[in-house]
């Protein structure tokens, strides 16, 4: 199940392990459409490729992607600023 939520610190959090291509990207896509620009994604992961795919179709949008950072065993995050702000 993707989990989507607002931190108390204002960063999104967008939680879609358990997903392989191409529904990470998807997912990722509606969660930036659905914050402010200048908002902080954080995109929970466990499916390699999607540390590649994720990141090459926030760019291709023109939001920011301030890294990928693995956090334990097969689990990654990516960090992105929406477009805009």
């Amino acid at each position: 199940m993707v989990k989507f939520y607002r931190r108390d610190d204002g960063t999104y959090v967008l939680d879609v392990r358990g997903y392989t291509c191409p529904y990470p990207v998807i997912f990722t896509r509606k969660a930036l459409s659905r914050i402010e620009p200048g908002g902080l994604l954080e995109v929970v992961i466990d499916n390699p490729p999607s540390c590649e795919t994720v990141p090459d179709a926030a760019k291709s949008e023109g939001h920011d992607v301030l890294g990928v950072e693995q956090r334990g065993q097969g689990v990654w995050i990516i960090r992105v600023r929406k477009r805009g702000g």
